[in-house]
């Protein structure tokens, strides 16, 4: 395996997580957008501008592929963090996409969606393991059962008690107190690193488009504060 210590350079380093607290404070989220917003990569530095809106076609993702440096730390991760259980872990097999390249895959399953993700482990025509970029994976959300505010408070709690450091949260993604951050969304959400630091949100309560108008109307983003 190569370089198993290594880091993407889009993970926030330990001591730049102990300030994430600080993205509930409209203040010095604008602050960390101002420079983005200065140089056009966004619109605007307040994460209440950007409106909720109606959801696509698409209802549901049959299943998330992810890479992996080892599927045996992974899965263990997935089963104990997330809840997950193992479908079954194939051998390894030729690339589809790559010539000379083999992968094998792990599937996981939810409560509800039989192997919606998938852990791959990709290895070069030398046979040694891929690292992940971390790069071309922004997160990817995994709802809890339950689908509460509450759910994702103790899921939280449990995490920390069990040794594991959330990288943020637990946050409500609206402006209302007491844990809005000010962005979008509505859900109630915690985030936190897996062995190959792919960012993974824990959330609930996703806004709908209909209970967002019922709270704010036609109101979008700034005008509701």
């Amino acid at each position: 395996m190569s370089d198993a210590a290594y880091v993407p350079p889009n993970v926030l380093p330990p001591i730049k997580q102990r300030f994430a607290g600080l993205l509930k404070q409209k203040w010095f989220r604008e602050l960390v957008l101002l420079w983005p917003t200065l140089t056009k990569r966004r619109f605007s530095n307040k994460t209440e501008d950007y409106g909720v809106f109606k959801p696509s076609l698409v209802s549901h993702f049959g299943q998330l592929s992810i890479y992996v440096r080892d599927i045996a730390r992974s899965r263990a991760l997935y089963e104990k963090v997330a809840g997950m259980i193992h479908s079954r872990t194939c051998e390894l097999e030729p690339h589809p996409f790559k010539d000379g390249w083999r992968i094998r895959c792990c599937y996981m399953s939810a409560t509800e969606h039989e192997e919606c993700l998938m852990l791959v482990e990709e290895y070069d025509p030398t046979g040694a393991i891929t690292v992940p970029s971390g790069m071309s994976l922004f997160h990817f959300a995994l709802e809890v059962r339950g689908n509460h505010l509450e759910d994702v408070l103790a899921f939280a709690h449990q995490q920390r008690a069990a040794g594991f450091q959330l990288s943020y949260g637990p946050v409500r993604h609206n402006s209302d107190p007491p844990f809005g951050d000010g962005e979008t969304g509505g859900n109630v959400a915690c985030y936190l690193y897996d062995p190959d630091w792919h960012n993974v949100e824990f959330c609930a309560a996703m806004d709908t488009i209909e209970n967002y108008r019922e709270r704010y109307g036609s109101l979008k983003g700034a005008d509701r504060t």
